[in-house]
């Protein structure tokens, strides 16, 4: 163990931090006031929807909106498949002058967000 202090979490960062976050490709993008997107993801419509009387009663949007503040904004604009999780934290931390432990909480909890709306995707490093 790499250390005996129960609150170390370093074990299971590491790989995330290494990883690499991308954009969703297929996405559209509208800019907005203040310099914030929204981001359109395309959905799947799923099975059950074209089974009436289910189909016609639930509205299927053919997209979901995402709409993010200046953080996720900045970090969205960021994810460009080159800069890694940990360079993300290092640049959050350093413009809005949070410590590594507050930036990298901030920035994990956003891309968990972005990721589970389909704003982007998470590129792992596979070990050789």
């Amino acid at each position: 163990s790499m250390s005996s202090n129960p609150g170390n979490t370093d074990g299971p960062w590491l790989g995330l931090l290494s990883s690499r976050p991308v954009r969703n490709a297929s996405a559209r993008v509208m800019e907005h006031k203040d310099d914030r997107v929204a981001v359109y993801v395309r959905q799947k419509r799923p099975g059950f929807l074209r089974v009436p009387p289910l189909s016609w009663i639930v509205p299927f949007k053919r997209e979901r909106r995402a709409l993010l503040d200046r953080v996720g904004t900045r970090l969205w604009r960021m994810c460009d498949g080159e800069r890694t999780v940990l360079e993300l934290v290092d640049s959050i931390r350093g413009h809005y002058g949070l410590t590594f432990h507050e930036s990298r909480a901030a920035v994990t909890g956003y891309l968990k967000l972005l990721t589970e709306r389909g704003v982007i995707a998470i590129v792992t490093q596979e070990e050789p």
